[in-house]
């Protein structure tokens, strides 16, 4: 990354980023501002939550507080608005704690060109509107992998977080696929576009070797253009994430893909996608390295190799579509990943006790 690059002034902004506010009031409640429909908020608290010592209120965004913010343990997640801005800053230190979690590098977005241009202008707009006021209350920073954590080591009280949803079906637990027909998918989105296109050439000889596999990508017009010459595609739309999650519980595909091209903003996702593909009920092929080393072993829970090996990519699928007895196998030991992290006071206020 060369100096004075977008990508080295977002990332900057990244580093400056400080968590300011100070708070002596013991919490009485919990208060989660989040959009309705977040897959953040229930891949990260919501199964966390659920048993909390403390009375839990979800607040939506665009609507007004549905509680008094006095005492109230305030968790943002990814995003605020004016009015949830203006309504946190008048509780100012009435509140009983503020924590903003991050899963996923807003800054580095910025800069990212590998994203589309209006996510990107979407960002900008939020962290250079928002992030300096979201700064000046948050009492401590949750991020969802180790890179976000070295990026925002200086902003203060900051601890790690890894998912936790609900329980679901693991793929051992799920029926069996009978189709004869392996199929193999990616449901990157619009965030994921690098990946999308780089997928491609490692999907194509797995399709002209393998007549017996399909491939499954989600996308719009431009994913069907660049996957138009490849046999057996299928091009889903994008569902909303309670129809994508009601649909990964119910149907049954073979094996997943978590590619990682090197950019800013891969470089700090965390392993979510080895629980999308688990709740589908099959194995995953993972770039090797950050975050998926941390919950994949190597031919023991699924396929590790390097993020940039077309040909090796390629090669692991091939295998795996040509031998039913080795996806057995590694499906049969995709688990719950062990030494998840919690932050403490999330540790504290799911447990009920006290701060």
């Amino acid at each position: 990354m060369k100096p004075g690059t977008d990508d080295e002034r977002s990332l900057i902004s990244a580093r400056t980023f400080r968590c300011r506010g100070a708070y002596a009031r013991d919490p009485e409640r919990i208060v989660v501002l989040t959009w309705e429909h977040s897959p953040t908020c229930d891949i990260y608290l919501r199964g966390r939550l659920r048993n909390a010592g403390l009375p839990v209120h979800y607040w939506i965004l665009g609507r007004a507080p549905p509680v008094s913010l006095n005492g109230a343990f305030v968790i943002v997640v990814r995003y605020v608005d004016s009015a949830a801005l203006k309504a946190l800053e008048r509780a100012g230190a009435s509140l009983g704690g503020f924590a903003y979690l991050l899963d996923d590098d807003m800054a580095a977005a910025i800069g990212d060109r590998s994203l589309p241009l209006h996510y990107r202008i979407y960002m900008a707009h939020f962290w250079l509107r928002y992030a300096g006021r979201i700064g000046a209350l948050a009492s401590e920073l949750w991020l969802s992998s180790d890179v976000l954590a070295r990026r925002y080591a200086a902003a203060g009280d900051v601890h790690r977080i890894d998912p936790a949803p609900l329980r679901f079906a693991l793929p051992s637990e799920r029926p069996s696929n009978e189709s004869g027909n392996v199929s193999i998918f990616y449901h990157g989105q619009k965030t994921h576009r690098a990946d999308r296109k780089w997928l491609r050439d490692v999907m194509r000889p797995v399709l002209e070797d393998c007549p017996n596999c399909e491939f499954e990508i989600v996308g719009g017009p431009e994913a069907r253009r660049f996957y138009g010459g490849l046999p057996r595609v299928a091009v889903r739309p994008p569902l909303p994430w309670p129809e994508y999650w009601q649909r990964s519980q119910t149907t049954r595909l073979d094996i997943g893909l978590a590619p990682l091209v090197p950019t800013p903003f891969n470089s700090a996702r965390s392993w979510t996608k080895y629980l999308d593909i688990a709740r589908f009920g099959a194995v995953g092929v993972y770039a090797a390295g950050e975050p998926y080393e941390s919950v994949v072993t190597d031919d023991r829970n699924g396929i590790l190799r390097p993020a940039c090996d077309k040909e090796a990519w390629s090669d692991a699928l091939i295998a795996l579509v040509r031998d039913r007895a080795l996806r057995e196998r590694l499906t049969g030991a995709v688990d719950w990943p062990s030494g998840t992290k919690t932050p403490p006071t999330l540790e504290r206020l799911a447990y009920g006790e006290k701060l």
